[in-house]
């Protein structure tokens, strides 16, 4: 078993903006193509933090409330926090 740490950074060492926004990183998505998707499908499980997960509530699952996406991972995702957050239910873009 191994442990592989895959993140996307500003110069300035920081994963978010000033606003806490992910925008400035998904500007990106198209560039890594086939190699990022293939990459993401080995991977096992996922970890992150309150303030990341939030923000893919809010701005890519229940950006339009009325139709959620679904997440954009499949693997388990472990979210690091010392407060409570909505929980998705595995598979699924509807709260509990």
């Amino acid at each position: 078993m191994k442990t592989q740490y895959y993140t996307a950074s500003s110069l300035d060492g920081f994963i978010a903006d000033r606003q806490n926004s992910l925008d400035w990183l998904l500007q990106f998505q198209g560039e890594a193509g086939e190699d990022y998707k293939a990459f993401i499908h080995k991977v096992g499980a996922i970890t992150r933090g309150s303030t990341t997960y939030r923000w893919i509530l809010d701005h890519h699952i229940y950006a339009d409330p009325q139709h959620p996406r679904p997440r954009p991972y499949e693997q388990p995702t472990w979210v690091f926090t010392s407060r409570k957050l909505t929980v998705l239910p595995r598979g699924s873009t509807q709260e509990k």
